[in-house]
């Protein structure tokens, strides 16, 4: 059996939303498991960028690949993508078992069946397991007129089927309990995020995390799979991973071993994560950056005691402050994600999120308007107060902002809401940055000066240089270059420097601050291309040619080589 996985495309174009574009790490693992059993799999990802025409490119691939079973992970946002995907697929290829997984689908199982006549079968929960059940008993009556006949799978946990004019529900699988024994995705395919666990022990509101798994347990990879699972990669060539768990530091040793080996192992790769403001503490906030974090986001949401209790999330502001600062004190860029619009919100609550906005001083932020999705305690509470039901998902909506479902907020109240936030942060973002109070640990100078010189690089040539809504980020930059040499040398403090210079049209002082970091780094041919245009651009072209002629074997480098001999020529 040949078997596609789909990554359908969200409703709305995506601009900033980077991880609408990701293959979510479910198909990784499905796919992993039947290229493992032996079948023939592979992964389709609609949402990539480079992907203009999506119909097109699916249906290019159902002629190109011809599978026998296709399997859609589906969100809300997807969902429409996917059910027209599915009855295109059902026009190709009449015989083609197709699928549908992933928390919409699970919690939405009447919807989708009513919706797309395409659809032959829902994974309900974790995938693998029954997923691959599945697969057997289709393989095993593969070629058949009967192929679709439920009492072949009627015994498998996990599946929702037609069966005549109902819908048969096998009941739920299993979770698997030992994630170690899944086969390593990283052996088939190349990516960037990871998760170490499944699940969460949070009652947040406005999460369908725990629904979604049946349970608030964690699970957890061994941290020997987990690292296997990041050295593979770093051996394809990823550099940089986005550590996606619901709470990555809910099992501190388990982290505290994770980092002992990445530190041992001294792989060059850096890393995000994401964890909750109550489950931190400096040593293991160290050891992280010791292993290559970079920047860790907690979930926030409110600085307001009655909201955070409206959405499950009564963790005291004092708690969150605190975690900030040891983060930052840490190393890495403390990140913040808060929710507005909530019930309950008001000018006064919004005031109270600001308010502790201004205490935790985050390097970056995230601010979401509060929307709800089946599976989520806040969405089957509106049901049942009857406001809204199931039939609006038949809307060309992603998703239910709660505001609609609220008689006392309305959309122009929300957005000043979201615009107060974002103000908030932005005209305060430069004093954060250079507040900045850095851990007194000698183990720990060359890591801060990495961190603000990362960090200064983001206000002088990254994000923060072209928002219109900051103020002077090249003089932020420059109090973060200063600071991180203070601390150790850094190539790219030196480099961020001398580029500061160029950008201001001061050749002579960027050439000097070069010459710094060359005493430092002289092998570094970022610093010597620098400093070879700076001497073109004061007309040295001699110099700069001798500057730069230990690198011709760098293509970059031989385009202004081949310049410097251009005027050397001309000029003899």
């Amino acid at each position: 059996m040949k078997l596609l996985f789909v990554n359908p495309v969200c409703l709305d174009p995506r601009v900033t939303d980077a991880d609408a574009t990701v293959v979510p790490q479910g198909l990784y693992y499905l796919a992993a498991q039947m290229l493992d059993a032996g079948f023939e799999a592979a992964i389709l990802n609609l949402a990539q960028p480079s992907v203009t025409d999506p119909d097109s490119a699916f249906a290019e691939a159902l002629d190109t690949f011809q599978p026998d079973f296709i399997g859609f992970s589906v969100t809300n946002p997807t969902r429409f993508s996917a059910m027209s995907l599915a009855r295109t697929a059902r026009q190709m290829r009449p015989q083609t078992v197709i699928v549908f997984g992933g928390p919409a689908p699970t919690f939405m199982v009447d919807y989708f069946f009513s919706a797309c006549q395409a659809l032959d079968i829902i994974v309900k929960g974790e995938g693998e397991q029954t997923c691959l059940a599945l697969v057997h008993a289709l393989a095993g009556q593969h070629g058949r007129k009967d192929q679709k006949n439920g009492q072949n799978f009627s015994r498998i946990p996990g599946l929702v089927f037609r069966d005549g004019n109902t819908l048969k529900h096998t009941g739920p699988a299993p979770l698997i309990q030992d994630l170690d024994r899944l086969v390593h995705p990283s052996r088939y395919f190349t990516y960037q995020h990871l998760a170490m666990s499944r699940g969460c022990p949070g009652a947040c509101t406005f999460c369908g995390s725990p629904l979604f798994w049946g349970t608030r347990n964690v699970r957890f990879h061994s941290p020997e799979w987990f690292f296997e699972e990041i050295r593979t990669l770093a051996g394809k060539g990823i550099s940089h991973f986005y550590i996606s768990d619901d709470t990555f530091t809910m099992d501190r040793d388990r982290v505290m071993a994770l980092c002992r080996k990445l530190i041992h192992a001294d792989l060059t790769i850096t890393w995000h994560a994401i964890s909750r403001v109550d489950r931190m503490d400096p040593h293991l906030l160290a050891m992280m950056r010791k292993a290559g974090c970079i920047q860790i986001s907690y979930g926030v949401e409110t600085g307001s005691d009655t909201i955070k209790k409206r959405l499950g999330k009564p963790i005291p502001n004092a708690v969150a402050v605190q975690a900030f600062q040891q983060t930052a004190a840490a190393g890495m860029i403390p990140r913040a994600y808060f929710i507005y619009g909530s019930p309950g919100e008001t000018p006064d609550t919004i005031q109270e999120s600001i308010d502790l906005l201004m205490q935790l001083q985050p390097l970056g932020a995230v601010f979401y308007m509060l929307v709800v999705f089946p599976g989520t305690r806040l969405y089957e509470q509106a049901k049942k107060n009857g406001r809204v039901t199931d039939e609006v998902w038949h809307q060309k909506i992603e998703d239910l902002p709660w505001f609609e479902m609220d008689g006392h907020l309305d959309f122009d109240q929300v957005r000043q809401f979201g615009n107060a936030l974002r103000k908030a942060f932005y005209d305060h973002l430069p004093q954060f940055a250079k507040n900045v109070k850095l851990a007194d640990d000698l183990s720990l100078d060359r890591f801060h000066a990495d961190f603000l010189s990362r960090l200064g690089m983001t206000f002088s040539h990254g994000d923060y240089s072209t928002d219109d809504r900051i103020t002077d980020p090249d003089g932020t930059a420059k109090a973060l270059f200063e600071k991180a040499l203070a601390c150790h040398p850094d190539i790219r403090a030196f480099l961020g420097q001398g580029m500061l210079f160029i950008k201001h049209r001061q050749p002579d002082p960027a050439i000097a601050v070069l010459d710094q970091g060359l005493a430092y780094f002289p092998g570094s041919k970022d610093l010597v291309l620098c400093k070879g245009i700076c001497l073109m651009n004061r007309h040295r072209f001699a110099e700069a040619r001798a500057c730069l002629s230990p690198f011709e074997q760098h293509a970059d480098v031989r385009h202004y080589l081949a310049v410097c001999q251009q005027h050397l020529e001309a000029h003899p």
